[in-house]
């Protein structure tokens, strides 16, 4: 079998890079000397390698991206095979020529075991899952559940489980409205990650935890219009209620829902929508995130997560492991 596809969210970044950048363009089996010229939100060159353990063949796409995000890995069990994709960053022009080695990682080990599933070969259904060894001893074992309507990314890959690195997962990060649902969770014993919450194709994968915000998602016209705007019940750990402004393309993009106070607390919103400049407040309590008027919110009740965006680049490496998804190819 081939790979289908390889789906990878663009960050957006806050400041535009002081000029523009030229990275190597491909995206197949083999490394390319296709060039292409950065656009003015992205100021990184982006080289990423998705190997199987049983293949010689890797997939490499390289590209432009945004600033930010640490180089980074993730290894999983999908149809009896390890995989594993490492992603490298660099800053100049054309830096990114050469590819990082995973087939390196399959090398090393750390004594840290975790469970392991994917849902494009169905196993994280199964009753008793698999396990994994980490390849690297900064890895914890993660359990990344990944919703949207509409479909932001693949309908079989809602659920992950294995070894990875997400910063500020000591903490569920977790966000959910009526139209998406995320929930990343971090552990650092064997075989920890055996949480068993719901299928995430049920109206509520986790219990309800009594708290109702208001939910939606769009723009002051549409989408978040005040028609729009519905009351949405808290699953789980989201015991909080999120309202965010940010920049996508036109006019200004509201987000609204229920958030874990990790979430509220790092700038995963940002990343979540591929949001600039977000303006994002948390609050507990029912209904309490109604302050954005007018597709504002009001300076006093901006979060510290909003004004630490540009300086704290290294919380978003967890990002990088919420945002990817991986099309694997099905069983021959």
């Amino acid at each position: 079998g081939g790979w289908d596809s390889l789906v990878l969210f663009q960050f957006l970044r806050v400041s535009p890079p002081a000029a523009a950048l030229r990275c190597y363009s491909c995206d197949g089996a083999r490394s390319c000397q296709e060039t292409e010229d950065c656009g003015e939100q992205h100021g990184r060159c982006r080289t990423t390698v998705l190997t199987m353990s049983s293949e010689v063949s890797k997939r490499i796409q390289k590209g432009c991206d945004v600033e930010g995000k640490p180089n980074n890995s993730i290894s999983f069990l999908s149809h009896g095979q390890i995989v594993t994709l490492a992603e490298e960053q660099c800053a100049t022009d054309l830096c990114n020529q050469g590819a990082p080695d995973a087939l390196s990682t399959f090398l090393s080990t750390s004594s840290l075991h975790c469970l392991s599933c994917s849902s494009s070969d169905h196993s994280c259904s199964s009753p008793s899952l698999m396990g994994i060894r980490c390849q690297d001893p900064r890895e914890q074992c993660v359990d990344i559940t990944a919703i949207s309507m509409p479909e932001e990314f693949p309908q079989d890959e809602r659920r992950i489980k294995g070894c990875g690195q997400i910063s500020q997962c000591q903490e569920p990060l977790g966000f959910h409205n009526q139209g998406s649902f995320y929930l990343l969770q971090c552990c650092n014993t064997s075989l920890c990650n055996n949480d068993a919450h719901g299928n995430p194709g049920t109206e509520s994968p986790l219990p309800l935890n009594g708290v109702t915000c208001y939910s939606c998602e769009g723009n002051s016209s549409h989408g978040c219009a005040p028609e729009n705007v519905t009351p949405v019940q808290c699953q789980g750990p989201m015991t909080h209620c999120l309202q965010a402004v940010g920049k996508l393309t036109g006019p200004g993009t509201v987000l609204k829902g229920c958030a874990t106070p990790a979430w509220c607390d790092a700038p995963y919103t940002s990343i979540y929508k591929r949001l600039a400049g977000v303006q994002a407040h948390c609050c507990h309590g029912n209904f309490c995130n109604s302050w954005i008027q007018a597709g504002a919110l009001p300076p006093s009740r901006r979060s510290r997560a909003g004004h630490r965006l540009v300086a704290q680049p290294a919380l978003l490496c967890g990002a990088a492991l919420l945002a990817v998804l991986i099309l694997l190819p099905s069983s021959s």
